[in-house]
């Protein structure tokens, strides 16, 4: 089959375009079907769906599964990957971090993150975008000429509506296929102007300003291949509103992270989201409740009485009554009020209610199954049920959503990654170097150093993490840090009395312990320290050869008396010590507190004792004087 040929590169965009929104279409639908299922339930209102009266279940599972998904703004965390790396290197990633984390601090990233976070989990896709938004001002040169000033410069993460989103869909089945993404925006007639004033497509189709009720929509186009990036509109059809090259100078072009995405096959890259899974149970959910709604209706006291006893048709009117009767004997000859009135019966309608119950838990209980959030994750464990139990319960909904959070974390990594590289090579040196502590700018080509390192190697040889609190079982997490400190600390002593006889084991315990560190969570804190005690080691280790080389030399010089630095061993007794009178003070407080209060109970007890004696006195005072004039 021929390919077709376009007569211009408008045109073959204006084909892509089309292509993608009608692959992108049934997706779209999904998404206005899942939010207006989960902003229904939220908000307690009905729904025009087939699931309107389980939306809440779909609601809690969400809601369920947000903080174990994402609840704070991770650290970023820049290294080398080279560990062995030269005090410039550790300053660009120094310089780095303090970047990053200024940058962050210029918008609200944590909502903008929750909504990525949101929409992964309703819509099945969460993206943010980077943005490089440089600050002008106008000034005016020697020649009196306005000219713009760069005064300040950051990098924005921007919130995509997943429905506002495409994406190359031409024989893509996984996201590294892709070759070009778009994002839509909506202008006003106004906004259309200011923002593509000298575009030739503008001029040649007129756009009137005052047309506050026209809205424009805008594709911007980033082409992976031709690395450029394009501005184009249905509208005008003919010409592209702005076409630039390569404007971030990025590693892979696209200014967005992989997104973040639900349910996928690898023959498509457009995802589905969980609603779907869920939809039938939903939809089977909602008539099981809509019938017991309906049951529950029909359940009520229904009965006839005989008509000659007319004062019996308000009996039931009041929760205690009684009725005057004209003929009582013949109401006793009936067999009382059981003879004269008739109940309709309700067992079917009780049994009725019972099965549906036992129904409707049995699918809500399927919906958690497929979507994997258990009940100790909802809080609803019971309480017969044994520890081994709850424990299993617990590993279960992890795994099944770890993944998830993995990928979550993923996601943010790879935005903190890629806001990184445009601070490389878009932000100013003189903003780069305004970010230098002053200690560190005491050695002026250790800053050229690290900064020219940031803006020649950028990211190439730097490992970007994050630090997150994102973990579901956090008494776990402490212990696991707890274990893990214990065995480093006796791996050490241990290592420092075999180092002490075979010195060319170090290097082998070092080792050792950096592996104990790394599997702890958060060891970043531990790994600098780590490697400056393990250096303190070599040294203390090396101070006997050098003194009895110096000694047996014949032309060494007598040298003043320096302060012997303590070895490590004594800087383990000396910590012990600490750590034990630090103890100590922290029981004789204790114990000062426990003192304070027994006098201040002993206080108030006297203090109570001297008014119960007061009052005592002068009540026997009271009764004297009563006493004393019947006595005159």
């Amino acid at each position: 089959m021929s390919k077709k040929v376009f007569e211009s590169k408008p045109a073959l965009w204006a084909e892509k375009i089309s292509a993608a929104e009608a692959a992108y279409q049934s997706y779209y639908n999904l998404i206005d079907e899942t939010r207006e299922s989960y902003k229904l339930a939220s908000a307690g209102l009905s729904s025009s769906l087939k699931v309107g009266s389980a939306c809440s279940i779909f609601w809690s599972g969400i809601e369920t599964q947000k903080p174990f998904l994402y609840f704070k703004q991770p650290k970023p965390c820049v290294d080398r990957i080279n560990k062995n790396y030269s005090p410039a290197e550790a300053l660009a990633c120094r310089l780095m971090e303090r970047l990053l984390a200024w940058d962050l601090s210029r918008f609200d990233f944590d909502s903008v993150a929750k909504y990525a976070r949101n929409d992964f989990l309703i819509s099945g896709c969460g993206i943010l975008w980077e943005s490089y938004k440089p600050e002008f001002t106008t000034v005016l040169d020697e020649q009196n000429h306005e000219v713009l000033v760069k005064t300040g410069e950051k990098v924005v993460s921007e919130y995509v509506d997943p429905k506002n989103f495409l994406a190359d869909t031409d024989h893509v089945g996984i996201w590294e296929d892709v070759t070009w993404v778009a994002r839509k925006h909506f202008l006003s007639a106004k906004a259309l102007l200011e923002a593509f004033a000298s575009s030739p497509a503008l001029l040649a189709v007129p756009v009137a300003d005052d047309d506050c009720y026209k809205e424009y929509c805008v594709y911007e186009i980033w082409d992976k291949e031709d690395k450029k990036v394009r501005w184009w509109c249905k509208d005008f059809p003919d010409a592209f509103l702005r076409e630039v090259g390569d404007p971030l100078g990025l590693e892979n072009f696209f200014p967005c992270p992989k997104p973040v995405f639900a349910t996928q096959s690898n023959d498509s890259i457009i995802p589905v989201p969980d609603f779907c899974m869920i939809k039938a149970d939903l939809e089977e959910l909602s008539g099981v409740i809509d019938r017991m709604s309906l049951t529950m209706k029909a359940l009520k006291v229904t009965g006839a009485y005989d008509s000659s006893f007319p004062h019996l048709a308000d009996i039931l009117n009041k929760d205690v009554s009684l009725v005057a009767v004209q003929d009582f004997d013949k109401l006793k000859s009936a067999g009382g009020l059981k003879g004269i009135v008739d109940f309709m019966p309700v067992e079917q309608y009780i049994s009725a209610l019972q099965a549906l119950a036992l129904r409707r838990d049995d699918i809500i209980e399927n919906i958690y199954r497929i979507t994997g959030i258990s009940d100790i994750m909802r809080g609803t464990s019971s309480q017969s049920e044994t520890a081994t139990a709850v424990k299993q319960k617990t590993n279960f909904g992890t795994l099944r959503n770890q993944d998830r959070q993995n990928d979550m974390q993923r996601f943010l990594c790879d935005l903190y990654a890629l806001k990184a590289e445009i601070i490389c090579e878009q932000f100013a040196p003189e903003h780069v170097l305004s970010f230098v502590s002053p200690e560190e700018k005491n050695d002026a080509a250790l800053v050229q150093a690290a900064v020219a390192l940031l803006k020649t190697d950028k990211m190439r040889n730097m490992v970007l993490s994050i630090e997150t609190d994102a973990v579901f079982d956090q008494e776990a997490e402490a212990s696991q840090i707890s274990a893990a400190v214990k065995s480093v600390s006796q791996l050490i002593q241990d290592a420092f009395q075999i180092v002490s006889a075979q010195p060319a084991l170090l290097p082998l315990y070092q080792l050792m312990a950096e592996a104990l560190t790394a599997s702890m969570p958060k060891s970043r804190s531990f790994e600098s320290v780590l490697s400056k005690v393990f250096d303190d080691v070599a040294r203390d280790l090396a101070q006997p050869e050098a003194s009895s080389s110096n000694s047996s030399s014949p032309v060494s010089k007598p040298q003043a008396a320096s302060p012997q630095q303590p070895s490590f061993s004594d800087q383990l007794k000396l910590m012990e010590l600490r750590n034990t009178y630090e103890l100590e003070k922290e029981q004789n407080a204790l114990k000062a507190r426990e003192l304070a209060l027994k006098e201040k109970s002993e206080n108030v007890k006297l203090i109570l004792a001297d008014k119960d004696f007061r009052a005592e006195a002068l009540k026997l005072q009271a009764e004297a004087q009563k006493s004393a004039p019947s006595k005159a």
